[in-house]
């Protein structure tokens, strides 16, 4: 087996991974590819933490489009960030894969709520640990939820894993000038 150079890693995936062919929704086939992904890079003995985001099933600038308050588009946001742990969970259980869903909005009958230590605890333990509802406050993108819990956890690296390829001054969707920071610089354990 080859040597692995990060053994705890934070991975930040796009809701669009589980879309289906029409780009949304959940895909059960979807999600079985992506589980099938992240088992065999756990079968390395890494231990994974993933931070879901939810552009397969909302996006909030669409409620803003129409007048939606920003923390009830964001709060949706980060329910629609549980759907999609679920899902991925139950594909990752599916393959004998042990996983644990924390959610960082409380809804105990679905989820462990988010507490630290008891993620790093699961890590150990050999579980993949799957992070919703982002930072559990509005105003904050799930990519901003998946830095602070990387350093939470003590992740040696934080993969993105989502449709747009790096960090930007602003939305390169919206902007085609939007200039690609190429200097970013992380600090942590």
């Amino acid at each position: 087996m080859p040597e692995v150079k990060y053994r705890r890693i934070m991975l930040k995936l796009g809701g669009e991974a589980l879309a289906g062919p029409a780009g949304y929704g959940i895909d059960p086939e979807k999600a079985k590819e992506v589980a099938d992904k992240i088992r065999r890079v756990k079968d390395h003995d890494v231990e994974i933490a993933i931070v879901m985001g939810a552009g397969n099933l909302w996006r909030g600038k669409d409620g803003l489009a129409h007048g939606m308050d920003q923390a009830t588009a964001d709060h949706m946001g980060m329910l629609a960030t549980v759907m999609n742990s679920l899902a991925l969970r139950d594909a990752l259980e599916r393959l004998g894969v042990p996983t644990r869903v924390q959610t960082a909005i409380e809804m105990r009958a679905l989820a462990e709520p988010y507490i630290r230590l008891r993620a790093i605890r699961h890590l150990e333990k050999g579980r993949v640990v799957i992070l919703g509802a982002g930072t559990g406050n509005p105003f904050f993108t799930t990519d901003t939820a998946a830095a602070l819990r990387a350093m939470e956890i003590s992740a040696k690296v934080l993969i993105k894993a989502t449709k747009v390829d790096g960090v930007y001054e602003c939305d390169p969707h919206l902007d085609p000038q939007a200039k690609k920071l190429e200097h970013l610089t992380v600090h942590g354990p």
